[in-house]
């Protein structure tokens, strides 16, 4: 962390000096009676720093500090994420679900429990998740404390000699609002920084029972780590997804249509992003459908989401057939669907 900070102050050195010396020459200048167009010149500063946090990491490498391989990402997302209410279809500061002594978010699965902690995520931040994972450029294998942010030497996914794998991409926040499909500049950006500081501050604590059932097991993570450098109208960003998101991307992970995704509501990504998970052939009850993504109305209002996404998703193909059974009195509603 201490080098990229370095990296990223000698950067702004650069353009401040540079600056100061446009502005003496624009002092001096004969005046045309012409608007002059501005020079972007946040754009090339950012530009400068990602070639540079390249060199860097290529230059690390040849120190033997760790070893780099290239990333060719698709719609993986880690198929734990789309089984757990983390990410709630609703709008910020309507959050009703009840939190612990701690200020965490719980939830309950049948393979485990486990506890969300930080600030309130919705399906706005999984958005913003889901872009860096499609953003991502490079796996670094190598000690945690040379990964280019620096991690503790305790990590659940390291191998025989103690070395761990990161998943690292440098991109602009500019890039993150192209794939979301929203206006780059003004309030629309500092929305997405926020995001992304919200993710970064999220820890997921998780507990499973051992095979004998006579204790459990469990452990913290992070999605990632981050560090931003944010000018007038854009962003710098390193972003670093923690060992095991790295292998989760690898080994367990669930294929997210992004193209699907983009069509649908909030309560509809949701439901999308946990049905993926599912096999081609599944069936579900209504009201543990409702629990398992964290709707936050009543049962009524989800009945009515959920018909209008399954609907909307046999318009998109990615359905096949889907029908809900059942009066929900005596005979609980039940979904079943094929894709």
């Amino acid at each position: 962390m201490a080098n990229w900070q370095a990296t990223m102050q000698k950067l702004q050195d650069r353009a401040a000096l540079e600056k100061r010396a446009r502005d003496d020459e624009s002092v001096n200048a004969p005046e045309t009676g012409e608007d002059q167009t501005p020079v972007r010149h946040s754009q090339n500063q950012i530009q400068l720093s990602i070639e540079q946090f390249q060199r860097n990491l290529f230059d690390r490498e040849i120190d033997g500090r760790f070893e780099t391989y290239p990333i060719r990402p698709g719609s993986e997302f880690p198929t734990f994420l789309t089984r757990i209410p983390i990410f709630l279809p609703t709008k910020r500061g309507r959050n009703k679900q009840p939190v612990d002594a701690d200020n965490a978010l719980t939830f309950t699965t049948s393979w485990g429990r486990g506890r969300k902690h930080g600030p309130p995520l919705t399906v706005y931040d999984e958005d913003t998740l889901i872009a860096l994972a499609r953003l991502r450029k490079m796996r670094l294998q190598g000690q945690a404390h040379h990964m280019p942010i620096p991690l503790s030497a305790v990590q659940p996914s390291q191998n025989v000699n103690n070395d761990i794998a990161v998943h690292v991409l440098s991109c602009t926040l500019s890039d993150i609002q192209t794939i979301c499909d929203d206006s780059t500049g003004g309030a629309n950006m500092q929305l997405r920084l926020a995001s992304l500081k919200r993710l970064g501050a999220t820890v997921i604590e998780f507990d499973r029972e051992t095979k004998n059932k006579i204790g459990y097991r469990g452990t913290q993570f992070k999605f990632l780590d981050i560090a931003w450098d944010v000018y007038e109208k854009d962003a710098m960003l390193l972003v670093q997804f923690s060992p095991l998101m790295a292998a989760w991307f690898e080994h367990e992970y669930t294929f997210v249509d992004w193209a699907v995704r983009r069509e649908l509501t909030d309560t509809g990504k949701s439901l999308h992003r946990f049905l993926c998970s599912q096999p081609k052939r599944y069936s579900i009850h209504a009201i543990k459908l409702m629990h398992t993504i964290g709707y936050q109305r009543s049962y009524k209002h989800f009945m009515n989401d959920l018909r209008t996404t399954m609907k909307k998703m046999e318009t998109l193909s990615w359905l096949e057939y889907w029908e809900i059974t059942g009066t929900g009195r005596k005979q609980p509603h039940k979904l079943t669907f094929t894709r």
